[in-house]
């Protein structure tokens, strides 16, 4: 059992530090260009988006850590949440590196209504990973119907604060015009 602990701990270590390297492979820079260095970015600035530790997308995030919970417990109801959060841990760090290809910063930006993205400094797109996790243990802890009520105001809160969310940005990935 301890074997089996301590090889998962090591999972959990390898995949962010997997996440850093290929992000850094892919020209990525640890910190904002700007040269700041904040916890929290509240407006959408184009030279700041996706450079901070957190900003609005971030609950964005956790939204998501929340899914992969429901998602991965309805899949793989008998496994130990310790598996189930090393999974949403992967899962996570994937998304983070296929949204940090040039292709899909192409996609984001090809829609005129969208803020201007240019991909997340490592710094954000660790700590994403790390709100995602969040997520995934508020779907833990928290009953089905609070994780409902939590993720719509997460989202309202997102698309009223910066005019983007899932929802809104998932619109616009399909061209609709949402402005």
């Amino acid at each position: 059992m301890c074997q089996r602990n301590l090889q998962l701990a090591g999972c959990a270590v390898a995949v962010p530090v997997m996440q850093l390297l290929w992000l850094r492979l892919m020209g990525r820079s640890y910190f904002c260009p700007c040269g700041e260095v904040h916890l929290w970015q509240g407006r959408l600035d184009p030279a700041q988006n996706a450079q901070q530790f957190a900003d609005w997308y971030s609950l964005l995030h956790v939204i998501f850590g929340m899914g992969l919970f429901v998602v991965l417990t309805r899949v793989r109801p008998g496994w130990p949440v310790r598996y189930r959060a090393l999974m949403a841990l992967l899962s996570s760090a994937i998304w983070e590196m296929v949204e940090n290809a040039p292709w899909v910063i192409e996609a984001i930006n090809r829609s005129a209504q969208a803020p201007h993205y240019a991909g997340d400094s490592i710094l954000n797109s660790l700590a994403d990973t790390l709100f995602a996790m969040l997520g995934f243990l508020l779907g833990w802890r928290l009953p089905g119907w609070s994780l409902l009520l939590l993720g719509a105001v997460l989202e309202i809160s997102v698309s009223l604060a910066i005019s983007d969310g899932l929802i809104l940005g998932t619109l616009r990935l399909l061209g609709a015009d949402v402005d």
